[in-house]
């Protein structure tokens, strides 16, 4: 169990696949600059991301290695029709609203990744416990980043409104300006990474 919580807690914040990882920074910096936005990429990606790793993580050895990367691109292909309809019965018209970012989520690297890398040489509930942490990781970078972008921009957050309207340029909603706050996130992310590893060496015992 307790390894099961370590899995978990590495994938939402001391490994996050975005922050640490440089994992599915498109989405984050291109279409991460609302929150509604921010709310249906991360619900679709993981719609996705939940049946393909465990799919990948049920076949195990069986595919080689030369074809899982293909095998796992059909995999979440195929998860993408149901997740995209459930997504747009939730929010209609929310795949329209997306537009291209809504179908690179079959593609995003952090999907990949832990489907190609992880779900095929772990248990079940070590995947799980990933594929939650993981998910759960890239969602508050995401919409964190797009409540703050969107509040530059707009004074609100999800058409609401919120009080004081700080004056901004559009700049906000460029990737740039993205990428400026994951690389300041990033750092803060491996500071306390390197500090937790310090910790955990001075309580080894020594021989």
């Amino acid at each position: 169990m307790r390894e099961t919580r370590t899995i978990f807690t590495n994938g939402l914040f001391f490994k996050n696949p975005v922050l640490i990882g440089a994992l599915g920074l498109y989405p984050v910096v291109a279409a991460g600059y609302n929150l509604r936005a921010a709310v249906q990429l991360s619900l679709l990606l993981f719609l996705i991301t939940l049946p393909t790793a465990l799919i990948c993580c049920f076949l195990g050895g069986l595919v080689p290695n030369w074809l899982r990367p293909g095998a796992v691109l059909v995999i979440s292909a195929g998860a993408y029709l149901p997740a995209a309809w459930y997504l747009n019965q939730i929010f209609p018209g929310s795949l329209n609203a997306l537009g291209i970012y809504a179908g690179l989520t079959v593609c995003n690297s952090m999907l990949l990744s832990r489907c190609n890398d992880y779900a095929p040489f772990h248990l079940a509930r070590a995947v799980l416990a990933d594929v939650f942490g993981c998910m759960l990781g890239y969602s508050v970078v995401l919409c964190g980043f797009a409540c703050l972008r969107e509040y530059l921009q707009r004074g609100s957050v999800w058409n609401a409104n919120v009080g004081t309207y700080i004056a901004a340029d559009k700049g906000t909603a460029l990737p740039f300006f993205g990428f400026l706050l994951l690389g300041f996130a990033a750092a803060l992310a491996k500071w306390a990474d390197g500090r937790r590893n310090k910790k955990t060496e001075r309580q080894v015992p020594r021989a």
